[in-house]
């Protein structure tokens, strides 16, 4: 964008060639078509000192060359319109134009060689604006169209346009195409997720009545997108937009997995005589058949997607990607990985109560929340 049309031609030229020069780009082009060839005149000294200007003298051209309306002639019920310019003979080709007498406001007749300098060059078909400025779009197609747009887009940041911007100050610009709707896409993600991870959040709290057991469920999500990560590169498939949409849905699946196993893990602790550690080993082995029967018929139900060829299907593969390899890679990490995480948050509550209060180091079972609560209702019945 920018205000002087030649400086905006001179950008746009050095941006096609920088452009042309990324071999992940292919058919750079830009949205200036070629118009009709014009005459552009350039006065001379001597035509502004006979007091002449680009008006007076173009107006003449018209008037000999195309014509002018002098009368108008009514005959009958028909209007005849008079034309005056040269005749055939003295209008057939460009070159005449330099045998053309251009006159004065005095009555002088001059060669208009005299007066006037001209070039043909081709106009402007359109002008777009926006925001009061002219503006030239630059496009260009991806030879692989699978291929990552935001690589791209940052090296034209860093090695093309710091050139430009240099070469063309009053230049200004911005970007479209996919990165625009990436963008628009991207905060659209954030807001919608992140207002549904505050409502998962604030559910997972409320039903397990513990602020670090509902973070302890949602530290799961990372690990379910490691696997939807991990299955893209099994497939052959670049992280899309798509597929971010996808890794949401499998954050919902992933929750659901850790919550049935978390739920079992504290129906454990209060068993009288279970340990925090023998209640994470039978939690493991209880949820081990309801996990993976969940994993393993969502998998197979989306396998059919994946490995669907047509071009309908493109769309919706990398979301199928992220969910089936998400919840598959995902399981393990909840049956191997999430007991040794709850006893590792345990020892964490441990040594902070130890180093808030002093004293002995509490037992596991001390610091858990399903204990304290049963504590904490047999005294209040016991005092009732």
């Amino acid at each position: 964008m920018g205000k002087d049309y030649a400086e905006l031609q001179a950008a746009k030229d050095l941006l096609k060639e920088e452009l042309k020069k990324i071999v992940a780009l292919k058919d750079v082009q830009d949205n200036i078509a070629l118009g009709r060839r014009e005459m552009l005149f350039d006065l001379t000294p001597q035509a502004y000192f006979l007091g002449l200007t680009h008006n007076d003298i173009t107006a003449q051209i018209r008037q000999g060359f195309f014509g002018e309306e002098v009368q108008r002639l009514q005959r009958g019920s028909d209007e005849i319109k008079v034309w005056v310019r040269y005749p055939n003979s003295g209008r057939k080709n460009v070159g005449q134009l330099e045998d053309m007498k251009v006159k004065t406001s005095a009555g002088q007749q001059l060669p208009l060689t005299q007066l006037a300098s001209y070039q043909v060059e081709r106009g402007v078909a359109g002008i777009r604006h926006y925001n009061t400025s002219r503006t030239v779009t630059v496009e260009a197609d991806l030879v692989n169209p699978f291929a990552e747009v935001p690589p791209i887009i940052e090296d034209v940041k860093e090695n093309v346009m710091p050139k430009l911007l240099e070469r063309f100050p009053a230049v200004s610009v911005d970007y479209g195409g996919q990165y625009e709707e990436s963008s628009r896409a991207s905060e659209e993600i954030t807001l919608y997720f992140g207002g549904a991870f505050l409502l998962m959040f604030f559910v997972i709290m409320t039903t397990f009545r513990s602020f670090y057991q509902a973070v302890l469920i949602i530290a799961m999500i990372p690990l379910g997108w490691i696997g939807a990560s991990i299955g893209h590169g099994i497939e052959g498939h670049p992280v899309s937009l798509l597929s971010t949409w996808g890794m949401i849905a499998l954050s919902g699946v992933i929750i659901n997995d850790a919550v049935v196993f978390l739920a079992k893990f504290n129906s454990q602790v209060k068993q009288e005589g279970i340990t925090v550690y023998q209640a994470a080993y039978n939690a493991g082995i209880a949820r081990f058949r309801p996990i993976m029967l969940t994993s393993i018929t969502t998998v197979l139900g989306l396998w059919p997607l994946i490995m669907e060829k047509s071009f309908q299907a493109q769309f919706l593969i990398p979301m199928a990607i992220s969910v089936a390899y998400g919840v598959l890679i995902g399981t393990f990490f909840i049956l191997l990985f999430f007991p040794v995480l709850i006893l590792i948050f345990n020892d964490i509550r441990r040594y902070a109560k130890w180093l808030w209060l002093g004293g002995e180091k509490p037992t596991r079972e001390e610091v858990e929340r399903v204990l304290i609560d049963q504590k904490r209702l047999e005294a209040y019945r016991g005092s009732a």
